[in-house]
């Protein structure tokens, strides 16, 4: 058995559930996590000031599978 772990963005979850659920698997977790790589945040206004966001929302998935049983991507 393999755990896999991947934290991607909110819009790609459906792409990657379809195609993981296509290869055979049957279950998954999903959790919402924050963190930032090499976008590095980004700045937002509200109500006329400034915000640095720091951390990105995103989102967390785990696997766990048999142990070849998915293709290399």
């Amino acid at each position: 058995m393999k755990k896999i772990e991947a934290i991607i963005r909110h819009f790609k979850l459906e792409d990657v559930k379809t195609a993981l659920t296509e290869q055979g698997v049957l279950g998954m977790t999903v959790s919402e996590v924050r963190g930032f790589g090499r976008q590095k945040g980004h700045v937002e206004m509200y109500r006329g000031t400034e915000y640095a966001v720091d951390f990105v929302p995103k989102v967390k998935m785990e696997v766990v599978v048999a142990k070849l049983s998915l293709p290399t991507i």
